[in-house]
Parts: structure tokens; sequence; C-alpha cells
């Protein structure tokens, strides 16, 4: 069976965007706005999840999305910065006096047109609204659903005395969606217009089981899902949609299901969707291209990686507790190097992996065959001495020596010691030339009174500093891009 994942980036495709989506959005840089100071998003498939910890602005993104299209007459509601973003007594500075909304719309000539939305400290309104393309959008955030029995509307106080005005039966296209979603069968599915006094409002009803039974009477999820699918396949084609959380009161399967209606109805109706989320079964169900991770990185500078793994996305919400990738090496002094070295090419990508000693080459490829039989995603990175298999997963570490002889042979690293700790590094050196390189740093810090896993940590620091760009980006990508093989 074809991948529907596959078929939804094929219309994306620069060739076919505009026919497609029309003026879609495909860029956004945000300035000055909560916590982002300068953030860009390249838009790179019809679905964009911003993923990521609480607090990294991922809102944020998806409400300024809200206000870059005008709405067509009739066709829903019209957003502005101001219904999302407020400054008052309690928030004095949601946005800096400089803050830039800016948007890129895909033209037909497959350039991208660029507008600003921009606030002078003289004016306390928001300009460049008129230049932007019509769309109709639909913003569908937290407060979007609330179960009818806690929200206790007019249908549920005069649930005995509402008039039903309409009963549309909804086609069998929405009741398989929900049936799929859901994991249960529904054997019909009815949009009531109901009608009490002066109120009118819209009740789903569904009969399941020979049973009828109405929103008043449906979980959370379950009623979530049908006012969704209610909503989205009744929206203009080429809308946008803002989903926040859709996950939310979903099992697991539901939650992967959701993603794949999603894809089906981006695919059917040409919609663009951007939504936040934290559900691995959700990123899971969608194209790498659509999954954009949102860090929290340096001095609290946001920063966005784009197609990320679903496994490394969720090591990184759980804070390293799951790993996306094992990867084993020799020793702790090859332990503490690669680190080092990782932490300066990627330092959040550390999350993502967990580095574990495993003896010498041929205890490296046993236990990767072990770990490997268990499902779990494992690499190997070996001293600089040894060859290098990419193709195998089987990296190495820079430079042509076993690690120890890397650091304390370092100019930098020699440097250090020597005007850290007292100690003539070229003697030192030359006198343990000829003992087995495992017992250096042992001989080290029993020299100068050190702690020696501390020194190798202190060794590999400097030695990763002092390594060119290119060598640290090289073993960095390729444990990256072994995660996405």
């Amino acid at each position: 069976m074809p991948d529907h994942r596959n078929k939804l980036q094929a219309l994306f495709e620069p060739a076919h965007r505009y026919a497609n989506f029309g003026a879609v959005l495909t860029r956004m840089h945000v300035q000055g706005f909560r916590c982002h100071e300068s953030t860009l998003i390249e838009v790179e498939s019809p679905i964009t999840a911003f993923c990521g910890l609480n607090g990294t602005g991922k809102s944020t993104l998806l409400q300024l999305a809200a206000c870059s299209y005008r709405c067509p007459p009739n066709h829903g509601t019209r957003y502005y910065i101001r219904d999302f973003i407020v400054a008052g007594t309690l928030d004095p500075d949601p946005f800096s006096k400089t803050a830039v909304a800016e948007y890129g719309y895909w033209e037909q000539d497959r350039t991208i047109r660029n507008l600003k939305v921009t606030r002078s400290a003289s004016e306390s309104r928001w300009r460049g609204y008129k230049a932007q393309p019509e769309r109709p959008c639909y913003f569908a955030g937290m407060g979007l659903y609330l179960p009818r029995i806690e929200v206790r509307d007019f249908v549920v106080r005069n649930a005995a005395s509402v008039t039903v005005e309409q009963a549309t039966p909804l086609d069998l296209a929405a009741r398989t969606k929900a049936t799929r979603i859901l994991s249960c069968t529904y054997d019909a599915m009815v949009d009531n217009t109901v009608r009490h006094g002066r109120r009118q409002g819209h009740v789903v009803t569904v009969e399941r089981g020979g049973k009828q039974y109405s929103e008043a009477n449906m979980g959370c999820g379950e009623g979530r899902v049908q006012h969704l699918i209610r909503r989205l396949s009744t929206l203009p084609e080429r809308s946008l949609v803002l989903l926040e959380e859709p996950e939310t009161s979903l099992h697991p399967s539901a939650q992967h299901e959701f993603g794949r209606y999603l894809i089906d109805v981006c695919i059917d109706r040409k919609l663009q969707v951007l939504l936040t989320t934290h559900s691995e079964y959700l990123l899971r169900s969608l194209p790498s291209a659509s999954r954009v991770y949102v860090d929290r990185g340096p001095a609290g500078l946001i920063r966005v990686i784009k197609g990320v793994t679903t496994a490394q996305a969720m090591s990184m919400m759980t804070g390293g507790k799951d790993k996306a990738l094992h990867v084993l090496v020799e020793d702790h002094v090859a332990v503490s190097t690669l680190t080092e070295i990782v932490r300066r090419g990627d330092p959040g990508f550390l999350h993502a992996i967990a580095v574990h000693p495993a003896g010498d080459s041929r205890a490296i490829q046993s236990a990767m065959s072990a770990l490997r039989e268990t499902g779990l995603p494992v690499v190997a990175v070996r001293d600089g001495d040894m060859p290098s298999q990419p193709r195998e997963n089987i990296f190495k570490l820079p430079g042509a020596l076993p690690p120890e002889r890397e650091l304390l042979q370092s100019g930098a690293v020699q440097e250090y010691l020597q005007s850290n700790y007292g100690i003539d590094m070229g003697e030192f050196v030359a006198a343990i030339a000829e003992l087995d390189h495992h017992e250096w740093f042992d001989r080290l810090a029993k020299r100068v009174v050190a702690s020696e896993p501390a020194l190798v940590q202190e060794a590999a620091r400097v030695y990763a500093q002092s390594l060119p760009e290119s060598e640290v980006d090289l073993i960095t990508k390729q444990l990256q891009e072994s995660i996405r093989k």
C-alpha cells in the first residue's frame, strides 16, 4: 500500500505547490515576541507539527500564524495579534518595541512574497495587515472543545426540552474516519440543529451498538474528535488550520490515527495545518518534513530543528530519559571525548544519545549485534587508530591515535594542564611514552593529586574545543544521520 505521507509531500513540491495550495504560508520570521528574539520557521510540508518542551513558544508560533491572512467575507474569523498577545499591568512587555512578524507566501512563479506586520514605538496598533492575501483560517486552541456536561450550556441545562430543527446525517466518509481514529464502530452519526427559546446550536448524536447518545454523554476525546472532523470537513478548500495539541484526551492509537486523518484531509481538501504537540504517536504518523522541534538553547535563545526524528524529539522532551540512539565506544576516555565533541557540535543532541563504554573492537561488534536484536538503535564510534565503516554505522573519533594519546599529546591540552596544575607536560609525556596508553590518565591523576575521571573530562573538553570545526561537524552529523536511517 502506498504511503500517504509521500503523496502528501509530493503535493507540496515547488512545481505543484501553488496549483495545490495557492498562496500557502511557507515562511515565518518571528522577532521580539515573548521568548522569540529571532526565530525563523521554514515550512516544508502541508502539515507542520511544532514539538518541544513547555515554555519554548510553540503556541506563540501558532497564534502568529493565525494572523498571517485576511479573512474572505463570510468565511470565519479574522485574527489579529492583539487577539492573542496582550500587554497590560501584569504583562508589561510580551513583545519588544521593535517586534516584527514577517510572513512568506508562496507565489505562482515559485518565489516567496514577504510581508511584515510591525508596530511603531509611537503607535498602539499593528500595521501591515491590509497587504496580506486572503485565506480562510480556523484556529482551534485548547478551549476549542470542552465536554458539554462540563460547560453546562443550554443544550445540557434544557436536555429534555430542546427542539431538533434539523437532523443531517454525516456522510459515510466522516463516520469511517471517526471509527478509524477511535477504534469503535458507529452505525450512524448525525449533526443536529437544536433550539431552546432564542438559543440555537449544533449537537452531534451517534448510534453505536443499537444505542443513541449525544455529545452530552460523550467522553472528552470522543466529543473532541467528532467536533474536529465535522469542522475540518466543512472548511473551504485551501484553508489554514491551526490546532493546539489535538491529541488531547486521545489514547495512543487514536493519536496516531488522528495524524493519519490529518494527512488524508490535507490531501483531499488541500488544507494547510500547523499544530503543536507532545505526542510521540502523532509525530510518528507524520512525514519527517512535518516535524519541527522548538528548542531552548544557550541563554534561553530559541532554535528550530527541522526534520527531527520521533525518537530524537521524545529523547529531548523527556530530558534524555528515552534515548534515540545508543553509541558504543571503547572506554571511559572515549566516552568523555565523544561527549565533549558532541557538546561543542550540538549540545541539545546530547539528550538524544547514550554513550556506553563497551571494550575493544571485538567487544563492540558483539555488543552491537546483541543490541540490534533487541530493536534498540545502536552505532559504534571506535578510536582514531581504527577504520571507519559508515555503511555499518561504525564511525571513528578524530585523529589517528587512541583518545588517551590524542588528548595528552594535544598542544591545547598540554598548555591547559601545565597552566592549571603546574606540571611540565612535555617531560611527563616523555616519561610515560612506553606505558600502555590506558594507564596514562591514572598516572597523571596521581601526579597532580586529582580525580582521574574529572581530569579526563577536563582534558576532553579542552581537546574538543581545539578541534577544527569540520571534524566536530563530521562526527556530530554522522550520529544525527544514523538516527534518520
